[in-house]
């Protein structure tokens, strides 16, 4: 549909406000299918996690372990030797070799400078709604690549009081970024997701608190806490964006969204009360909409039933009718909503093109934006789950 076409229905409802329009907006629950589905066999999935640094840091602890062992034997193969010599010997290498008492030199332990995250914790933020999590099936895995942060930088806030005094506050930024990659691989080896969450070519910025001192900003500054802390955000975010976008492309995944029912109040003139009861009919169908689907598709019919009942009386020049442009405008969004819920997309389509014929004279924002979108989204994903 073209914006043009939205900017009508804008207009319509905009025009609508001066007739007592009401609105009954609600969350519809439903069950999305999939953009991108699996193979029918793949039933089940694991999910592994593996991080960069803590590869490498656990290469550095076993090097440091190698190290420090053969300090260790060397030492002591030294104090054997030195041991067995007799008091005259040691003196004299002493005087002249310049030769002490062997020392216990051992390497410096490695000193952890990113979060090292635990793989099962983060991995079961990963649930792929419909699918049984076991051996066998899609392989999802997350990379935790090493983190950057950037040197800081010390900021100053300068703070003027009412008697024109001047003071000022202390802070720093850091700009730094936490990258994962995720995949998904099939039992064939094909794979279907490979991609780096986020943009990489964007740093977020931390900014600590403000102290009267730079002293106190100093004191405060514990840069491997701050690492740890913005670190463990970083991957809380990216793996819920990778819960998110896993369900939306491969499973059958509940999600919400909102929908608004126009009607009007009935005045001493003017009787609404056919639309007023459709609308609260159709809130009450549309909270049956998972739990009892058959119940709520008869609701939301005979919702139709009643707007498009209500639209055969229209009279687009007549604004003093019951059902004037104005009206018909929100009862053509209405019945868009229906049908795109009964799942009627050529229906949706024929009635895109009816209320493109409203006249009207003036646009607002919002009411039907995004609507014809969702449609056609909605209408690929059955054909392609079909």
């Amino acid at each position: 549909m073209k914006q043009i076409f939205l900017l009508l229905a804008c207009a319509i409802a905009f025009g609508a406000q001066s007739q007592n329009v009401q609105r009954e907006t609600m969350q519809v629950e439903y069950i999305s299918r999939p953009s991108e589905p699996l193979p029918a066999g793949v039933t089940t999935y694991q999910v592994s996690v593996n991080q960069v640094y803590k590869d490498i840091y656990e290469e550095e602890l076993a090097q440091w372990e190698i190290d420090t062992k053969m300090a260790q034997e060397n030492f002591d193969k030294e104090m054997e030797t030195y041991n067995s010599k007799g008091t005259g010997a040691k003196l004299l290498e002493r005087a002249l070799l310049d030769e002490k008492k062997p020392q216990l030199v051992t390497p410096v332990k490695p000193m952890r400078t990113e979060k090292i995250f635990e793989p099962n914790i983060v991995g079961a933020k990963i649930n792929l709604e419909g699918l049984t999590r076991a051996d066998g099936g899609a392989s999802v895995n997350l990379e935790i690549q090493q983190f950057e942060a950037m040197p800081y930088e010390d900021q100053q806030q300068e703070i003027k009081a009412k008697d024109g005094s001047v003071s000022y506050k202390y802070y720093r930024t850091m700009k730094y970024r936490q990258l994962v990659g995720m995949s998904v691989s099939l039992p064939d080896g094909s794979v279907v997701v490979d991609e780096v969450l986020g943009d990489p070519t964007l740093y977020s910025t931390y900014t600590s608190n403000k102290y009267a001192s730079k002293s106190a900003l100093n004191k405060s500054w514990n840069q491997t806490a701050i690492n740890d802390r913005m670190s463990m955000t970083a991957v809380e975010g990216a793996s819920a964006a990778a819960n998110a976008l896993l369900n939306d492309r491969l499973c059958f995944s509940t999600k919400k969204r909102p929908m608004t029912i126009y009607h009007a109040k009935t005045m001493k003139k003017v009787n609404y009360t056919d639309l007023n009861n459709a609308a609260l009919d159709m809130e009450m169908a549309m909270e049956k909409y998972l739990s009892d689907p058959e119940s709520s598709m008869a609701g939301i019919t005979e919702c139709v039933e009643v707007w498009s009942t209500a639209l055969e009386e229209a009279d687009f020049d007549n604004k003093k009718t019951r059902i004037d442009a104005k009206m018909a405008g929100l009862l053509y969004i209405n019945l868009i909503n229906a049908n795109i819920w009964l799942e009627n997309y050529d229906q949706v389509d024929a009635l895109f093109d009816e209320m493109r014929r409203v006249p009207t004279k003036r646009g607002a924002e919002g009411t039907a934006e995004g609507l014809d979108a969702f449609s056609e989204e909605q209408r690929r994903r059955k054909e392609i789950n079909s």
